[in-house]
């Protein structure tokens, strides 16, 4: 079952999403991760404070029992967007913050702060029930990896550009009115993002049909070792997620004693790490799939920990910068990275039927991981600070034992199911090829192309690359209603050197229904690809009507060495009228190399004079079956430019092998006209190399009809070389 929507619906459905999570994304950044953190830490909050209010973050989760409970009586989107509503308007108390700060009630402003960001959660927790039948709803179709990357390089843009005014305005230290001002802000643009948010279309696919209940629910996924082992993996990345991406200000400011601008500057540069992680991952999901990205993202994000754990001692504030930005870019880069393959993966994973319940799993299994991971962050870090650790070497150990947990949730990842995925090796070689990068730009845009000579011009181009990432891609052009665009991708698929066997059943398929038209490309391309198992469909097609299907077929059959249709090739040689059918026929034969063949050869040259082109053909298949072609082919080429220049290379070639006055008698005899050859017909014979094969030559010699003059010019020329073969 799909959306129900139309392709221009679910543009405009998804145009309006877009806009949705822009204002969503600012109002993010003025009322969540490194802003609040600044605003509390500038009211003299503590690391256990901090690690509080991030993980009320990961909390949210925990209240989506509630909104699934909601959704069973209202409407996904109304659920969705009435508690997106409230969670801002849940925010007003905060606002009062600054107000009892200046008046000296740390402690009443505290409150505020976590009351707001308490129920702002609470709220969000409960909407969120919604996020993911309508993302998957609308994500449906062949770019589905690439609309839920847009979603998030969205959200990353508009908060880059929130953080960056927000980076200009606060300065070095900030007024705590400033700070109210900005929230306050960021209520109103939730407020309308929530709005956009309510005339999304209802994902009615995805409405559970059944009241199952979460521990039941929970229960039956656990139970599924691809889940099971998925929630793991989940758990733990979440876990360490939350640990390093809530203390990342803090460690800014800490360690480096960085400003209230240069944090959000370093939120914004993380944002650009996530966006560039955006660009790549859309470039990539749908191609590789999920698995190896999970893979790669979560590796950097582990690598990216490493400079951490040295903790540089930098001696310039220019050097702090670049590092602290450097460190900011790859950790967003890597984290984001993991959470957006992950959350790909899991869309894969679940059946639609399933998505909403399973969906509340997902969350509660990142919830639970990600708020135990930003509360334990806060603990730890008071309690390496009071057992005497430095600050440098507090945020060593830190930042050592959660690279320690990324390597180990690597290992999960690996054992997890590849659901049709690329290796990681595979996937690799994809990002450090810039051929193959440009290859799935280019699949990309022909997935967007809107006209059939985009189409083809696209997929020549993918053609020109020969590499094998596009097969797949180029698999349903196959089936164009445009016969240009099929040939087009049927001459890329010739380029690959290796094809995958389902393409090999779509071209053996393609053999089948499409005679006339582009059956024989596809048989010419399972001939190149050594594709035996098709020899059954390749044989059915020798008796063809279509004379280009019939050719390509032979030649198909000759490269897979199918010896059974030797006959049946050599048939078709002598009955045939058609010069291109009778050419593949006599190089399949070739192919072959069965010197039986060669009477059914040089029958053809002698009972009629065909086009020169079609007997210079049945000429080099003759020396190539007998093994002369290396020592005829110079001579022959030398005799069609100019048959003086063949006849005296011809003669030297007599000399070298110190044959008598004879043979220079017996050429000057077949190549007369009209052809004396009974000379040259006894030197043949005389060779004594194949005596089956020189009787047909020395018959062909005597025959004074013979017409065509290069066949004659080989017969004399097997008379010399023969002794050599």
């Amino acid at each position: 079952m799909g959306t129900g929507l139309s392709p221009a619906r679910l543009k405009r459905a998804r145009g309006g999403f877009y806009l949705f999570n822009c204002f969503n994304a600012v109002s993010f950044v003025l009322l969540s991760g490194s802003f609040i953190t600044l605003f509390a830490l500038r009211l003299g909050a503590s690391n256990g404070l901090v690690g509080l209010l991030n993980s009320f973050g990961y909390v949210t989760f925990f209240f989506l029992p509630l909104g699934k409970r909601l959704v069973r009586r209202r409407p996904i989107v109304e659920v969705f967007g009435w508690g997106w509503m409230f969670r801002y308007f849940s925010m007003v108390p905060v606002l009062a913050a600054p107000i009892f700060a200046a008046k000296g009630n740390i402690g009443l402003a505290f409150g505020c702060i976590a009351l707001g960001v308490a129920l702002f959660n609470m709220f969000r927790g409960i909407a969120l029930i919604g996020n993911n039948p309508v993302l998957a709803s609308l994500a449906e179709g062949r770019d589905r990896g690439a609309f839920l990357v847009n979603v998030q390089i969205v959200n990353n843009l508009a908060g880059m550009g929130m953080s960056l005014v927000v980076a200009l305005v606060l300065g070095k230290a900030a007024a705590t009115g400033l700070y109210g001002a900005f929230i306050a802000l960021g209520i109103a643009t939730g407020i309308v993002g929530s709005i956009l948010l309510l005339r999304t279309p209802e994902p009615e696919a995805y409405r559970p049909t059944s009241g199952v209940g979460l521990w039941t629910t929970t229960r039956q996924a656990l139970k599924e070792k691809p889940f099971r082992s998925f929630f793991a993996v989940l758990m733990s990345i979440s876990f360490i997620a939350g640990m390093a991406r809530s203390f990342l200000p803090v460690y800014a400011k800490e360690v480096y004693a960085q400003g209230d601008d240069l944090v959000m500057a370093y939120s914004l540069i993380a944002s650009l790490g996530a966006v560039v992680m955006g660009l790549l991952t859309r470039l990539l999901v749908d191609r590789l799939g999920a698995k190896p990205l999970y893979f790669i993202f979560t590796a950097v994000a582990a690598l990216s920990l490493i400079p951490a754990i040295v903790t540089p001692a930098l001696a310039s504030a220019a050097a702090v910068i670049g590092f602290l930005g450097a460190f900011n870019f790859l950790t967003s880069f890597g984290l984001a990275g993991e959470e957006n393959a992950g959350q790909t993966y899991y869309f894969a994973l679940v059946p639609k039927e399933r998505n909403m319940d399973l969906s509340v799993v997902y969350y509660l299994v990142f919830g639970i991981g990600g708020a135990a991971g930003s509360g334990a962050a806060g603990v730890v870090l008071e309690f390496l600070h009071g057992a005497g650790f430095g600050i440098a070497m507090s945020w060593r150990i830190f930042f050592g034992a959660l690279f320690v947990g990324l390597v180990l949730a690597l290992l999960g990842i690996g054992r997890l199911v590849r659901l049709g995925s690329a290796s990681v090796r595979e996937s690799l070689g994809v990002i450090f090829s810039l051929r193959d990068l440009r290859v799935f730009d280019l699949l990309q845009q022909l997935d967007r192309s809107a006209s059939s000579d985009e189409e083809v011009r696209l997929i020549h181009a993918i053609g020109s690359s020969a590499s094998p990432r596009s097969q797949r891609g180029l698999l349903g052009y196959l089936a164009s209603p445009r016969f240009e665009v099929r040939v087009e991708a049927l001459l890329a698929l010739e380029n690959i050197d290796s094809l995958k066997p389902e393409i090999l059943a779509a071209l053996a398929m393609e053999v089948e229904r499409n005679p006339f038209t582009t059956a024989y490309l596809a048989a010419r391309i399972l001939g190149k690809q050594g594709a035996s198992e098709y020899l059954p469909v390749l044989r059915a097609a020798l008796p063809a009507q279509d004379y280009m299907l019939q050719g390509a077929a032979m030649v198909a059959l000759a490269r897979l060495g199918d010896k059974s249709a030797l006959r049946d090739i050599e048939d078709i040689l002598v009955d045939t009228k058609i010069p291109r059918v009778r050419i593949q026929a006599a190089f399949s034969l070739e192919l072959l190399g069965d010197r039986d063949s060669v009477p059914a050869l040089v029958s053809c040259l002698r009972r009629e004079d065909p086009p020169a082109f079609v007997s210079d053909e049945l000429v080099l298949a003759v020396a190539d079956i007998l093994g002369l072609m290396d020592s005829f082919y110079p001579l022959y080429a030398a005799f069609l430019r100019s048959e003086t220049e063949g006849i005296a290379m011809l003669e030297d070639l007599a000399l070298a092998r110190k044959l008598d006055d004879g043979y220079r008698s017996a050429l000057e005899g077949i190549l007369a006209e009209p052809p004396q050859g009974a000379e040259m017909g006894r030197l043949v014979m005389a060779t004594g190399a194949d005596p089956g094969v020189e009787i047909v030559l020395a018959e062909a010699a005597l025959d004074g009809s013979l017409g065509y003059r290069g066949f004659r010019f080989f017969i004399a020329a097997y008379a010399a070389l023969a002794g050599k073969a």
